[in-house]
């Protein structure tokens, strides 16, 4: 079972299917291919937390709703979303608010929102424990968009450069305090992510930056999804 948004479901990756910007290469269908399993894939561009557990999404229905007791193992990467991660990358990227975006953005408001998403993520895994309690259940962090030295690619002013690099650390962070509270596994493809942004050459390119050559906009690449699956292989053979 694959729960997520955008970064799980594959903007962009060909091939797409279905409504939510799915793709038949994102990590999810990867893991599912080498470890030989059956895949329900919902996770859907765009999602938040709260289309996980009780608001449909358009026509799509809550993704927890696709959990059964006969589930056996569980990806979840949603949370971006709940603080805006993404929205403000794409909208920093556009060359009409480069320079004034940063300043838009409320810190009170984007505190607030993070000091929500841990709870939000640790009723979602509860929820998922309740309905399939012999679930093996698989935290996967949004990959680093924001390398140690910034470049041309991201498109962003210093400003924007600085809020949306304290974003992503402060997303991977509440991954990781989720994961040790609720004890479930973590793949963890941000904390290996320093040379694998934008800035980064051809396949050692995890994330987009404002142009992508394949996928969406600041968003995982063909070859991010490809190294995320082998996180979520290798912490599922125990090695990670």
């Amino acid at each position: 079972m694959a729960i997520g948004s955008s970064y799980a479901a594959g903007l962009g990756i060909p091939q797409q299917h279905g409504a939510c910007g799915r793709s038949n290469h994102n990590y999810p269908h990867l893991v599912a291919a080498a470890l030989h399993l059956d895949l329900d894939d919902v996770s859907c561009s765009g999602a938040v937390t709260a289309n996980v557990l009780t608001t449909p999404q358009g026509a799509q229905p809550p993704q927890i709703d696709a959990v059964t007791p006969d589930t056996r193992l569980v990806t979840i990467t949603i949370g971006g979303n709940d603080v805006n991660y993404i929205d403000t990358a794409i909208e920093c990227g556009q060359p009409q608010n480069e320079q004034t975006c940063a300043e838009s953005v409320d810190p009170a408001t984007v505190d607030a929102a993070f000091a929500v998403l841990p709870q939000s993520l640790t009723a979602l895994i509860d929820t998922v424990r309740a309905k399939a309690p012999s679930a093996t259940v698989v935290l996967v962090t949004y990959p680093r968009l924001v390398p140690p030295t910034s470049c041309p690619a991201l498109d962003w002013s210093p400003a924007a450069t600085k809020l949306l690099a304290s974003m992503g650390q402060r997303l991977e962070q509440v991954f990781l305090s989720v994961a040790r509270q609720t004890h479930v596994r973590i793949a963890d493809p941000y904390v290996l992510g320093a040379s694998h942004g934008p800035c980064a050459p051809g396949p050692a390119r995890w994330v987009a930056g404002l142009v992508a050559p394949d996928g969406f906009a600041y968003h995982p690449t063909a070859a991010g999804h490809v190294e995320m699956a082998k996180l979520v292989e290798a912490n599922l053979a125990g090695a990670g």
